[in-house]
Parts: structure tokens; sequence; C-alpha cells
């Protein structure tokens, strides 16, 4: 009876096993990115990133929270290839990055904190410009950046050089350079650094979207508690390039009503209790 119903009627083995995880209460899709023990060690003896142990599920938006220098960017660079690390492993979709990098390359798209833009081009021509780099089908280069420029919503100033844009507007440009060649993953190091509030909400808006209309799994920093907590399903707290807490936001906040002395903690109050010194660090 079950092979008939694996042969004749797949969706609704999908959905007897999606009601038994529930049932468990097993969250989560399929594992996209994994880190293992992953550390950097520089050649003065600085540990920058210690051991490092995180998973991110297919679907999630997940903020990876720290103080200043709590090794951040070094973990993103080690989680996209950019920067080999001393010791450990990651996997994104299961293949190896450091020996599968060009693979994985064409499933992740990354908006560093400090992005170079080319500011004699327009957007438009920005974005065909990477396009072509990534790797898109020619024939689609022209409808994909159109495609993209609509999502970021700067189809009316696609054509003003990049040099004339606004910090907001650059944001949305680099957003659009991270997916045009429609990655699974993306990584964003502080998006929303240096924009007004309406800007900050303007790119949660649209880092959103993608996640709930396009499937992308998002990998956020950000310094901007409540952000985070708006967007975010699941988070990592970092201090001193060891990992202090993960999971989900929701089940963080449960957890730490106790640990707290608190019936509504909030993100920022889950965050200084770990990483204030005053307070003791962790748990």
């Amino acid at each position: 009876m079950l092979c008939f119903l694996i042969l004749r009627k797949p969706f609704i083995v999908f959905l007897y096993v999606k009601d038994v995880l529930k049932k468990l209460g097993i969250k989560g899709g399929f594992r996209m990115i994994k880190a293992t023990n992953l550390t950097k060690q520089y050649d003065n003896g600085f540990v920058a990133v210690d051991s490092l142990n995180l998973q991110v599920n297919k679907g999630d938006i997940y903020g990876f929270l720290g103080p200043n220098g709590a090794g951040k960017t070094t973990t993103i660079r080690m989680l996209n290839g950019l920067i080999e690390p001393s010791d450990g492993s990651v996997t994104i979709e299961d293949k190896e990055v450091k020996k599968e990098n060009a693979s994985v390359s064409r499933l992740i798209g990354v908006l560093p904190e400090s992005h170079g833009y080319y500011n004699w081009m327009t957007g438009r021509e920005y974005l065909k410009l990477f396009a072509e780099l990534y790797g898109v089908d020619k024939k689609r280069v022209k409808s994909r950046v159109e495609e993209v420029l609509e999502w970021v919503g700067m189809a009316g100033k696609a054509d003003i050089p990049i040099g004339q844009y606004s910090r907001g507007m650059r944001q949305r440009i680099g957003i659009a350079k991270t997916i045009v060649h429609e990655p699974s993953i993306i990584f964003l190091d502080e998006p929303t650094l240096g924009l007004d509030p309406q800007g900050q909400k303007d790119i949660q808006s649209i880092i959103t979207r993608l996640n709930q209309e396009q499937n992308v799994t998002v990998f956020i920093t950000s310094h901007l508690l409540k952000e985070i907590s708006e967007i975010c399903n699941r988070v990592a707290i970092v201090k001193q390039g060891k990992l202090l807490e993960e999971g989900y936001l929701d089940e963080l906040i449960t957890g730490y009503r106790l640990v707290l002395k608190n019936e509504n903690p909030t993100l920022e109050d889950i965050f200084f209790s770990l990483t204030s010194d005053e307070v003791g660090g962790s748990i």
C-alpha cells in the first residue's frame, strides 16, 4: 500500500511526512548550510572564530548576532568560501565548500558589509555585467535584470549612474546583484547599516519577500536586534568567536522566560544576558 502511494500519489506521502514531523515537533526544512568545528586562527595567534558549529535549514531567515569583533564577518567569509578556515568544514547543500567551490558559488549570493560599486555605470549596466559574470543564460540576461530591478524597487532609477544613488538605493542594487543569478542562499552582512528608519524597513521588506515568495534562504548579520527579531525565524549569538546560543527565536524567548525571570523577554534581553561581561556571559 505504501509503495502504491509513493508511485501513484507522492503528494499524499509528502503530506503524511510533514504531518509526522509536525506532531514530533520537528521544525525546518532540508539542511542548506552546516558548519562543523569551524575555526579561523591567524598567523599572530589570534583566534577570530573558535570551533563554531551551526546549521541553517532551507527557508530560514537566520540571524547571526554578536558584538563588534565577535567574528561575524570572518564566519560569513568562511561559509561562502572567500577565506579558508584553519580547521573544520562547511557544506552548502551537502557540497563541501573547500572542495566544490565552483559548484557552491552558483548556489549562493553575497552582499558584503563594505561593497564596492562601479559609480560610472548605471544600475542596469551593473546588473547586466554581474548577470553575465555569474553565468546567467545570454538569452535570459535582459529579462532577469528587469525582474530583479522590479523586485528591489529600482526599475524607475535603473538608468541613473550609481554614483548618484543614495545609500539606500545602492543597497537595493547590491541586493539585486546578489540575487541576479537566482541563488538558493544569500549572505547579507549588515544590509541596513547606515540607512534611515524608512530605508531599513524597505530592505527588511525586500528580504522577507525574497524568502517567502522566492524561497530564498537568508543568512544575515546585523547589530539591529529589533530588525532581526522582526524578520528572522532562527538566530545564533556569538562572542569572541564562540557560539553562545542557537535556536528558533520563539523557542529561545520561551526558554529564557525562566532564566531571565521575565514573562516577555525580547531578543535584546537574551542577547545582553549572554554577551554582557557584567551579567556573566553565558548560561
